[in-house]
């Protein structure tokens, strides 16, 4: 089996691993860093996806003098994550947002201008404008520019390689990881190993993620011993229904106040509204939230279009529609340019007739529980990104996913530099023997099955019947001789359901129809952990 070596081994090609690989080169000019990525570097991560009209990363740099600055800005990460949020991690994230953001600035990331600064704006969970962004290709614009960066400082970058399982010595400690390397099955030594693969986006049936993002990086980490916190809480949004096509729709796209009719021609909004909400409140208030959340009444909008499609009562493409012709193409090309010549590359003209719309799984706020240094708790092993949890809570302002991937990327790569500079030479053996790194043919259904019954029960309305059918479905097929996707697969399907169960109450993206109030006991997180016979076991922080 080819073998590499490295000193720090960065595992995933996004927003995160591209700060994380340049900033351990930075810290340690003298290591060897090494970033790998799944499929090519230009596609990799979900922050490199052009899925919506407008991607912001927020930094209180106050440009539009309405008073923003860190204090403020950790009091709003505070409050939207409805409690749950690791104070330190979100002060730390205010606090230093503005330096990482200033360094992409100077990395030649060009941010939308007006005047002699650039431009701020005000999205969902802030009180103030501080999100800055590149259009839709924000994400794409940082990694590219920090790809560049990283290879002028020799950072390795190896491109169609997926790793399937760390390795540890025999006090447990992280000493590389294992894969397949351009088809080779190959063992990565290494110091310190940073984890920077995502969410698990592409294990539902509906999405708006990278094929890539199946949850392996958190598999991985659960086998090693790493604890998993606020696993219940991720972002499903309205997205268009039409095969091959992801994009999202937010922000202006609603202000036009659309008429939602299902496949009977009914408008459906107003049956699902409650306590004096009319439905045009509703979707005025959906411009400002995009990810479904019980935080505002926009999630009428969600659970309404969530519900309606659970009937059986979308269009030919498994969507509802969604009517702007009431408002001119001139209008629509004015305020939501990228997302009308998207849709009319992708063959729908907006201006003219109705889209479908769905709910699509979009973006994680739980994930592997780390310190202010991405530090995960077993030794040699460093995350950051959207793979990492206590950063944001049960919600998040919209803009600091970027944000998050900068501020700990940095930290993460730097904190593992260190601790690789300081590692002893350690090996485990080969981990690659008798697993099976692809889907068997006989699993296809079952992949199909699970995407299609986690869509169904883990997603916008949670109940306990549901939940319940979706731990009997893995404890029936998760067992020894399953491929590693499959079974990583089960495991994640295990690990939200049991979370989404074991919260009784709804706050922020957790919506239990079965337990519809949010209860101030519940102001707690809920940190989980292999247990001794693989099983999901509620642990200490």
């Amino acid at each position: 089996m080819r073998e590499i070596r490295c000193d720090v081994l960065v595992v995933g090609g996004g927003a995160a691993g591209s700060r994380a690989a340049y900033e351990a080169k930075r810290a340690h000019p003298e290591l060897e860093v090494m970033l790998v990525v799944t499929g090519s570097f230009e596609a990799g991560g979900s922050t490199n996806m052009v899925a919506s009209e407008a991607l912001g990363i927020n930094a209180p740099f106050d440009y539009e003098k309405d008073g923003d600055d860190p204090e403020v800005y950790l009091m709003d990460t505070l409050e939207t994550g409805g409690g749950l949020g690791d104070p330190a991690l979100c002060r730390v994230l205010a606090q230093e947002s503005a330096d990482r953001v200033g360094e992409l600035m100077d990395l030649g990331v060009r941010f939308i201008r007006e005047g002699d600064h650039p431009q701020q704006q005000k999205l969902s969970g802030c009180t103030k404008a501080r999100s800055l962004t590149c259009g839709g290709s924000t994400g794409r614009q940082i990694t590219v520019c920090l790809k560049a960066a990283a290879q002028e400082r020799n950072v390795t970058i190896l491109e169609d390689t997926q790793i399937v399982k760390l390795l540890q010595d025999g006090n447990r400690r992280v000493t590389g990881a294992a894969g397949i390397c351009r088809g080779k099955p190959t063992l990565f030594r290494a110091g310190a190993v940073v984890l920077a693969t995502g969410g698990a986006g592409s294990i539902f049936s509906v999405n708006v993620t990278p094929p890539s993002q199946t949850g392996d990086g958190w598999a991985m980490a659960y086998e090693a011993g790493c604890r998993f916190v606020n696993m219940e809480f991720f972002q499903i949004g309205p997205a268009v229904a039409k095969p091959g096509f992801q994009f999202i729709i937010h922000s202006h796209m609603w202000r036009f106040l659309p008429k939602l009719t299902n496949r009977d021609g009914e408008e459906f909004l107003g049956r699902y509204c409650r306590d004096g909400v009319t439905p045009e409140r509703a979707l005025e208030l959906k411009a400002m939230s995009y990810p479904f959340s019980v935080r505002t009444d926009a999630k009428y909008v969600d659970i309404a279009v969530f519900q309606e499609l659970a009937a059986g009562r979308g269009g030919p493409n498994g969507g509802v529609f969604f009517d702007v012709t009431h408002v001119s193409r001139e209008e629509l090309l004015e305020k939501a340019p990228i997302t009308y010549h998207t849709l009319l590359k992708a063959g729908i003209d907006c201006a003219g007739e109705p889209l479908e719309l769905t709910m699509a799984v979009q973006n994680f706020n739980g994930g592997i529980l780390i310190d202010a240094n991405g530090f995960t708790g077993v030794e040699g092993l460093y995350a950051a990104g959207e793979i990492t949890g206590g950063v944001h809570g049960s919600d998040r302002p919209g803009g600091n996913n970027l944000t998050d991937t900068q501020v700990f990327g940095y930290r993460a790569g730097r904190a593992a530099a260190d601790a690789a500079a300081q590692a002893r030479p350690s090996f485990a053996g080969d981990a690659l023997e008798g697993l099976e790194l692809e889907v068997l043919p006989w699993e296809r259904s079952l992949v199909k099955e699970s995407e299609e019954l986690y869509y169904r029960e883990l997603t916008v309305v949670r109940r306990e019947e549901g939940l319940k059918k979706v731990l009997d479905f893995v404890d029936a097929h998760l067992r020894p001789g399953i491929s590693v996707p499959l079974y990583n697969r089960l495991l994640l399907g295990r690990l939200f359901a049991t979370a989404q169960l074991a919260r009784t109450e709804s706050r922020g993206t957790h919506y239990r129809e079965d337990c519809p109030e949010t209860d101030p006991a519940w102001r707690r997180r809920m940190v989980y952990q292999k247990g001794p016979a693989g099983e999901p076991v509620l642990c200490k922080e």
